[in-house]
């Protein structure tokens, strides 16, 4: 065929495409385009010779008609606009499936040729995305508090809640100053109480089998499982990137190792529009990769993580929908797994939390503890609350959504600088049901004191916030979830809260009981009941913790993080200075995101070497050199030399040795 030759495309490569187009249920073009065989634009170029036609871009002075309508569906193979002028034109996306009709059309309507102009599709999108801008940016910002503001957390905290909070304060200060022996015994002992029922709900957790990795032998193969023959469905990932210029060539690196085919995948990596530096290194690395494309949003309050995705979300096509974080490396078969669970599951099941794995655990004894907490959360009691039915907290990544269902729940809520936590309670108030997967997504967790306790900060304010949302109507909570999740609903987030909080008073008033016994002021004798409960909490809570993550991690990954479990308490105190901090940004910065940094920005000793960025001297051979360059950028991938330096400096150097 003329076309081919004029692309350059050979005849086996044609017959190639083809299969792929009928076993993905895409076009053959789509797939030479995914292959690298050709690009879009040359494509496009070579179909409009073919005719006689121009190939052209949609202009910005070019208004699509009914552009709204083309969100959440593929990028359109039609496009119908006109300008000011009123000059109207077709813009179309041919597939080599459809030339014969395409030339039978003009051949019927030749007066048409003056209006038609071939284009492609992501010229197509981009197009649909400018038009349909200002409206999805106002949406996003308003977000849920336009609906249903009653699930938002614009107003983090309601009269009526902050008023309940001063009477209760003002009955425990009127208690103390009058009756302080009783008022102090009954809150100690329903705290004491209330503490051992939190543990008590972990327990099963702890004692509930471990749910092995999948193996990629038991893994269905993209789109076999679909009743009759529709295709591949389409999985759209969401990237949300603010001052990431050095993550984004190990990002797109690790997406692009996602096993599902590129004809089938959509994804969007959003970017702040004033965040020049970093849309600049998503352009360069997309670059020749149309299964990606750059989303702008427009910069204005709030700004937070969660608005970016909203202003992105109608422009995913995918029936599936996965969100990742910057620095994640998904397990390349996670979305097939994800397909599975979606497939052979309920028909309410609307999201899967991957498990998180901290890679950088021997590096610094915040990111050994972090990555224990990690194992026994998703390795170990989210999954133990998806089996039972209990409402889920997801974690901020990795979390894998039926696409119409996150639609129908309103999406994220952008005022809420926890929107992952408050997403899996709102999922469960609307009847979906969410469930865990088994193949990982590797992250690295932070190892400076100051990046550590204002994420958690972040994270600890949006709790606060969530379940001070949830609770505005009580009654109402408890008909959705029933008195049995409600209590659950209370031991977790009220749990989690509280204790973060109460424990250095708890590990205080231990340290006097057996202060006093050392000094000989007490005996063992006169330890009180709730005295003997408070040592069993202690012990417990950290008992269970060191179980609950050696459980959860393998025992390779354990080894060399056993010996950091002595640091617990250290930990605790310090997450509840985070916890403290975090009330008083809830009264007096509620919305105030602060964003956790990457890389080395994020790392305790710059001088580690590696983490070294600077330029490498001397005679080290090759070798040496590109695996100091893997350590710095990963195993998946090598970072573009396109990325400034410093950042791609190890490489650079490494590429002058090897040369």
């Amino acid at each position: 065929m003329q076309l081919f030759e004029a692309m350059g495309v050979s005849h086996i490569d044609a017959v190639e495409a083809n299969l792929a187009a009928r076993r993905h249920g895409s076009d053959i073009a789509a797939e030479l385009i995914g292959a690298g065989l050709v690009t879009e634009r040359h494509y496009g170029e070579c179909f409009a010779a073919q005719f006689g036609l121009r190939f052209a871009e949609i202009g910005e002075d070019d208004r699509i008609l009914n552009g709204a309508e083309m969100l959440g569906r593929a990028p359109p193979r039609l496009v119908k606009v006109c300008n000011d002028r009123l000059d109207a034109r077709l813009f179309v996306c041919p597939t080599i499936e459809s030339l014969d009709g395409f030339a039978a059309y003009l051949n019927r309507l030749p007066e048409m040729r003056c209006m038609v102009r071939i284009t492609s599709r992501s010229v197509a999108a981009r197009a649909v995305d400018r038009q349909t801008m200002a409206e999805r940016y106002r949406a996003a910002r308003a977000s849920l508090s336009a609906e249903t503001p009653e699930l938002s957390a614009r107003t983090a905290i309601e009269p009526f809640q902050a008023a309940f909070v001063v009477a209760a304060l003002v009955a425990v200060a009127i208690g103390l100053w009058f009756l302080p022996a009783l008022t102090f015994a009954i809150g100690h002992g329903a705290g004491t109480m209330f503490f051992t029922a939190c543990l008590a709900m972990r327990l099963p957790a702890a004692l509930a089998p471990r749910s092995e990795q999948v193996s990629v032998t038991d893994l269905p193969a993209p789109g076999v499982l679909e009743e009759g023959w529709q295709g591949v469905p389409v999985y759209s990932v969401l990237v949300a990137l603010h001052n990431e210029t050095a993550m984004v060539p190990k990002l797109v690196a690790a997406l692009e190792a996602l096993d599902w085919p590129k004809t089938r995948l959509d994804v969007k990596l959003v970017c702040e529009a004033d965040d020049e530096a970093t849309s600049a290194a998503v352009s360069r690395a997309i670059a020749g990769r149309p299964q990606f494309s750059l989303v702008l949003v427009p910069p204005g309050a709030p700004r937070t993580k969660p608005k970016a995705l909203n202003h992105a979300l109608p422009l995913a096509h995918g029936e599936f929908l996965v969100l990742y974080d910057a620095e994640d490396e998904p397990d390349p078969g996670q979305l097939r797994e994800a397909y599975l669970r979606f497939r052979t599951g309920p028909a309410n099941l609307a999201c899967l939390q991957a498990p998180l794995v901290v890679t950088n655990g021997e590096a610094h004894w915040l990111a050994a503890l972090f990555a224990m907490e990690y194992a026994a959360l998703f390795r170990r009691l989210l999954p133990w609350l998806a089996r039972t039915g209990l409402p889920v907290p997801l974690g901020g990544t990795s979390n894998h959504f039926v696409r119409e269902s996150l639609v129908a729940i309103g999406g994220w809520d952008s005022h809420n600088v926890t929107e992952d936590a408050d997403l899996g309670i709102r999922l469960h108030r609307a009847g979906y049901r969410i469930g865990t997967l088994t193949r990982p997504t590797l992250e690295h967790a932070p190892e400076r004191w100051h990046v550590w306790h204002r994420q958690r900060t972040r994270w600890m304010k949006g709790w606060f916030v969530t379940y001070l949302l949830h609770m505005r109507r009580p009654l109402k909570l408890t008909r959705e979830l029933g008195i049995g999740t409600m209590l659950a609903f209370q031991l977790m987030f009220l749990g989690m809260l509280v204790s973060s909080l109460a424990h250095p008073v708890l590990l205080g008033l231990v340290a006097i009981q057996f202060g006093m016994m050392a000094l000989g002021f007490a005996s063992i004798r006169d330890l009180s009941p709730v005295t003997v409960l408070d040592l069993a909490n202690v012990a417990a809570a950290y008992g269970l913790f060191v179980v609950m993550s050696a459980q959860g991690l393998s025992p390779v990954d354990r080894r060399p993080l056993q010996g950091r479990s002595w640091l617990l308490p250290a930990y605790w105190v310090l997450l509840a200075f985070a916890s403290a901090r975090a009330l008083l940004q809830l009264m007096i910065a509620p919305h105030k995101w602060e964003k956790t940094p990457h890389g080395i920005d994020s790392r305790a000793d710059s001088n580690d070497p590696r983490y070294r960025v600077e330029p490498f001297f001397g005679d080290a051979p090759a070798t040496e050199l590109a695996g100091a360059a893997r350590l710095v950028n990963g195993p998946s991938a090598l970072p573009s030399a396109d990325v400034p330096w410093p950042f791609s400096a190890p490489l650079q150097d490494a590429r002058v040795h090897a040369r």
